[in-house]
């Protein structure tokens, strides 16, 4: 940020595009013989209020030139795959 002379502010930052805690499971348990099944989450009631989708907006950080690896491709890199 400092290199690139970054507005001064609040940066969110993770890997880019979503996915759902069943889509990562999937992904990590791809070349397994485990089967992974998805569950609602009403199945695990919380006390706290959860929204039914919630992203970070990465278009600040992304607009700095930062390079932001999808979380697949992060995912693979930390699987050595």
């Amino acid at each position: 940020l400092i290199a690139v002379e970054a507005t001064y502010g609040i940066y969110h930052l993770s890997n880019d595009e979503t996915a759902t805690w069943f889509d990562f499971a999937k992904e990590i348990l791809k070349d397994t013989a485990v089967e992974v099944e998805p569950v609602s989450s009403a199945a695990f009631p919380q006390k706290a209020y959860r929204p039914k989708h919630s992203v970070m907006n990465l278009e600040k950080a992304k607009a700095t030139g930062f390079e932001i690896p999808s979380w697949r491709e992060a995912l693979n890199k930390f699987l050595c795959r």
